[in-house]
């Protein structure tokens, strides 16, 4: 115990509320995540404060810039998980507590959510909280106490702007970039390059000490070339934390200053509270594969396609051609579990040089359900005579259960990485010998899509895989029949929707 805290006990007026207070404020000076749970009350009275590991993660990666550790840094976070109030909001007062003269320029897409973030941590500061514990540290001058800008007598400054808004003649110490581009706005090329331009000859510049300085960028990611991509693309030496709401693969995730180490398996959420598999299973299917893999697995897709291309998957069938071979390919997971694979199996057939795709199974399953789905599918489509199974995880268990009461039972051996066996079957796509029933009638059709146009940047990529390994399966057979009738297939207006 240091002589501080001895003589305080000691001292006649020590009395354990007061020392539970000193405490208090000590543990929120020592820690900006602490400093967060206390300030909750003043800026969300009435909301419960959600305590989780990612608080603390990036509460470390913002005191590692406070301390000049880090100069450059991105987080990439969905919406909903605290990103503004921890960073542009809390951070900054916090910041003011020990270096008041620290001078912080705040950037969002909009002008009112900028000033919004500026005014709740001015809340903060002029809160009776705040000044108790550190009202003695720095006065704000009363000729400078605007919504979009304030200062201190130390000459420490707030001040907030829109993207492309005006910086005449300001500059900061700490630059943070909280959205710059409005999700609203995420497929549009003008947006984008809006928003990086002001970013490269507006923002860039307004570092006090180019060398010293540092810059935060926090964003849900909303395109392959949003700032991120950009910052990320040219290699500028930016720190790079990125928090999908659902782990897509074993991560080991370090704490920079406490060395605490947290490891997400493979289906693990960000923030289980806050957004459960279910709220984030809604959302997905209210936004879509393709918005949900951006903002919130950080894991935008061009609109166009990766591998596979929009243009490439809009042909459809509402009666298929006369097929000479029909077929089941699936790929199976392991286990059923939060963060297994799903089961994915489709009917496909070869008329000539084209393939159809007629049905798509594609859930988890455990080992008794992927056999009873195999059976299903193959009564319900008795003409599909190879059952095509990938050689992986429970396929060859389920080949050696089914394959003396099913016929046709078939391993298949993949040759390559995934993206590598995509790659290989895309002239198919783009010569349009790919055809797919009709969306109105077949919903599923949307899913399978989405699949491959985030592919492999999807959390899932079963039905891409157990569709690639079909088109493989089938373009080595030999096949007589002549090419499909004209009047059975449809261009359709899908991609105008």
């Amino acid at each position: 115990m240091n002589s501080y805290w001895k003589n305080y006990i000691q001292s006649p007026a020590f009395d354990i509320e007061a020392l539970q207070e000193a405490l208090r404020k000590e543990k929120a000076e020592r820690h900006l995540s602490e400093f967060i749970k206390q300030a909750w009350r003043v800026i969300e009275p009435g909301t419960k404060y959600v305590e989780n590991w990612h608080i603390d993660l990036i509460s470390e990666y913002l005191q590692a810039v406070d301390n000049s550790e880090i100069l450059r840094l991105i987080i990439n976070i969905p919406p909903r998980h605290m990103k503004s109030i921890q960073t542009t909001v809390c951070f900054p007062a916090w910041s003011w507590i020990k270096k008041p003269e620290k001078r912080f320029i705040k950037v969002s897409y909009s002008d009112n959510l900028s000033r919004k973030h500026n005014v709740l941590c001015r809340d903060i500061i002029k809160s009776p909280w705040y000044q108790s514990n550190w009202g003695d540290r720095f006065k704000i001058k009363d000729d400078v106490d605007r919504q979009n800008e304030f200062k201190n007598n130390y000459h420490g400054m707030m001040y907030s702007t829109s993207t492309g808004g005006s910086l005449t003649g300001e500059g900061g110490d700490i630059i943070i970039v909280d959205d710059p581009q409005n999700p609203l706005m995420a497929n549009s090329a003008t947006e984008r390059e809006a928003s990086i331009a002001f970013f490269k000859n507006t923002l860039q510049t307004r570092l006090n000490d180019p060398e010293k300085g540092a810059i935060i960028i926090i964003m849900q990611r909303l395109h392959e070339n949003d700032l991120t991509g950009y910052v990320l693309s040219e290699q500028l030496g930016y720190h790079h934390l990125c928090l999908p709401a659902e782990a897509e693969e074993r991560t080991v995730i370090h704490f920079p200053i406490s060395g605490k180490q947290i490891i997400r398996e493979e289906g693990d959420l960000l923030n289980p509270e806050r957004f459960s598999k279910k709220a984030l299973a809604d959302l997905k299917k209210a936004m879509g594969s393709v918005q949900y893999a951006g903002q919130f697995q950080q894991t935008p897709a061009p609109a166009e396609g990766i591998i596979f291309k929009r243009e490439w998957l809009g042909s459809f069938f509402t009666q298929a051609p006369h097929q000479t071979m029909l077929i089941q390919t699936w790929d199976m997971p392991f286990t059923k579990s939060d963060g297994s694979a799903k089961c994915a199996g489709l009917i496909m057939g070869r008329s000539g040089a084209d393939i159809y795709i007629h049905d798509l199974v594609n859930d988890k399953m455990e080992f008794t359900e992927s056999v009873a789905a195999v059976r299903t599918l193959t009564g319900k489509w008795p003409k599909a005579r190879a059952k095509v199974i990938e050689n992986k995880a429970n396929g060859p268990a389920i080949v050696s259960h089914l394959k003396k009461s099913i016929p046709g039972m078939v391993e298949f051996n993949p040759k390559g990485s995934k993206e590598e066996r995509a790659m290989s079957v895309t002239p198919y796509f783009e010569a349009g010998n790919i055809h797919f029933p009709d969306p109105a009638t077949h919903p599923w059709v949307h899913d399978l899509i989405n699949d491959l146009l985030i592919f492999p940047k999807g959390t899932y990529k079963d039905t891409v895989d157990a569709l690639v390994q079909g088109i493989l399966y089938l373009m080595d057979k030999p096949s007589m029949t002549g090419p499909p009738k004209s009047s059975g297939l449809t261009k359709s207006s899908y991609w105008k929707k």
